[in-house]
């Protein structure tokens, strides 16, 4: 009775782990899903995945049988003698030859239908090219860079596409290594110091589609995600115009007085174009240390590495989380700020007054977003 408790308790313990695995695996992926793909070039790796997936079951399943058979042909019997060994087959020659043969033979159809999709996934295609800078722990994007390495458009944290076109994507590093994955247009691209790694990503409808970095990066590595927005041409057209656009100074008394307290305590990192565009004299490049260009802020959906939201589900500004992310930026994101990693902590430096004042003046920087997340 004791033996079968056991055995039961086992059991149990072993089912409610396996349950228990299947739902935290289920809810692992949030709106990251690689099972999903929608570009041509990750219905490419899928491809191969679910060719190597579906080779590695039918080997398993054969292993398993295997093993059932051996057990139950090899099993002690009452009438064994237990100094009888079973037949040995050390030295066979066409045994040892067949289970070495058939991983081999696996493994070279598996290296011949990847390798080429290796080389053609790395390779440059002809469409239009997008600057994509990793630093810690945002995403810079910088559109038809010139041979100076300017950009007249610049995003943090969305990169923004047209339908149907395969967009080139030049990939550095600003500091340490990070790694590129919107696994629904493409698989992971490192993104390494000193280095330029091209990539390629497309979607045949539009969409807003979701990715992180994948490289552990530091402290805030895990809430340094991204989105890939994809419209429609004529969508996408009357975006760059409004990219183009440069910011005014406004002319409503609170945007006003916000606007000058951006220019006393912003414009060492931040750039708006049109109106404080040499951040501090020389930090315009917006390498690592310093932060997003915010010339176009409103007509982004998120803030912050993409971890919050800039718009509500009806369609209002998120203005709690945003005023929130002003006032105590690092209490909202894990980050080092004394080493000009993240945002510095406002909340002893502006009252309550000011910190309106500079809200109303970020929410003129551009908007509505052309898409919205579902």
């Amino acid at each position: 009775m004791k033996i079968r408790s056991y055995a039961a308790g086992r059991l149990i313990r072993g089912t409610s782990l396996v349950l228990m695995t299947v739902v935290l695996a289920s809810c692992a992926t949030g709106r990251i899903d690689p099972t999903d793909p929608v570009g041509e070039n990750a219905k490419q790796i899928d491809g191969l995945m679910r060719l190597s997936g579906y080779m590695a079951a039918a080997v398993g399943i054969f292993v398993a049988i295997a093993v059932v058979l051996v057990v139950v042909k090899f099993r002690e019997r009452p009438d064994d003698d237990p100094d009888e060994l079973p037949k040995q087959i050390h030295g066979n020659r066409k045994a040892e030859l067949t289970w070495t043969l058939i991983p081999v033979v696996l493994l070279v159809f598996l290296t011949v239908v990847t390798v080429p999709a290796v080389f053609d996934l790395s390779g440059k295609g002809d469409g239009r090219t997008i600057k994509v800078e990793a630093q810690q722990w945002w995403w810079q994007f910088s559109y038809d860079v010139d041979e100076d390495g300017t950009s007249d458009i610049i995003t943090a944290n969305e990169i923004v596409i047209p339908v149907g076109e395969e967009v080139n994507l030049e990939i550095l590093s600003n500091d340490v290594i990070h790694s590129f994955w919107i696994p629904q247009l493409n698989g992971k691209r490192d993104a390494v110091p000193g280095r330029v790694h091209h990539w390629r990503i497309s979607s045949p409808v539009p969409g807003i589609f979701y990715g992180e970095c994948v490289e552990f990066c530091g402290l805030s590595h895990a809430d340094m995600q991204m989105r890939a927005v994809v419209l429609e041409n004529d969508d996408y057209d009357a975006w760059v115009l409004e990219q183009l656009t440069p910011a005014t100074v406004p002319t409503n008394d609170a945007a006003k007085r916000g606007y000058d307290l951006f220019g006393r305590h912003c414009v060492s990192c931040h750039v708006v174009n049109g109106v404080y565009e040499s951040a501090a004299d020389g930090n315009a490049n917006l390498t690592s240390g310093y932060a997003p260009n915010l010339t176009h802020l409103m007509t982004r959906t998120s803030f912050a590495g993409s971890v919050f939201e800039l718009y509500k589900d009806d369609g209002s500004v998120n203005v709690a989380d945003l005023r929130e992310w002003v006032r105590n930026a690092p209490g909202q994101k894990a980050a080092r700020p004394e080493n000009r990693q993240g945002m510095i902590s406002f909340a002893e430096t502006l009252s309550d007054s000011e910190l309106d004042d500079l809200l109303t003046y970020l929410l003129t920087l551009g908007g509505p977003p052309p898409l919205m997340p579902n």
